[in-house]
């Protein structure tokens, strides 16, 4: 699975956490500790956009608001 990921976005180029999980079908919560890997590993780097909606406890969209790309 890992691969596949890694695959994805070398194809594709960034995408979000939301888009991965679509394309490869899997939850979103399952992404994320493989995506992190990736990330450890130096596979991927990751692009978090600024939350603009002025919540204070985080954005609640972060799966659309968190990219990876390629490193």
């Amino acid at each position: 699975m890992l691969t596949s990921i890694v695959k994805l976005l070398q194809d594709r180029g960034a995408l979000s956490v939301q888009e991965i999980s679509l394309a490869l079908g899997i939850e979103s919560s399952a992404l994320h500790p493989m995506l992190e890997m990736l990330v450890q590993k130096g596979k991927l780097l990751k692009v978090d956009l600024p939350c603009n909606t002025g919540c204070a406890g985080g954005c609640s969209k972060s799966d659309t608001m968190t990219f990876y790309k390629p490193s």
